[in-house]
């Protein structure tokens, strides 16, 4: 069952903290290993959270 609370949390924070990624990954004269480190953190966060729901126990 879908955890509507959760879910509202989830919106509010894509809405808040996506524009500030974006502004922080593209901003001119920055790094060039700023968008492999964002994802590295997307695909980090996604394991851990998978990992949590036991898809991964033997």
């Amino acid at each position: 069952m879908l955890n509507n609370r959760l879910a509202a949390l989830l919106v509010f924070l894509t809405c808040v903290i996506t524009p500030m990624a974006i502004h922080w990954i593209t901003v001119p004269g920055s790094s060039w290993l700023r968008p492999y480190l964002a994802w590295a953190l997307v695909i980090t966060a996604a394991w851990l959270w998978q990992r949590r729901r036991g898809h991964y126990e033997r």
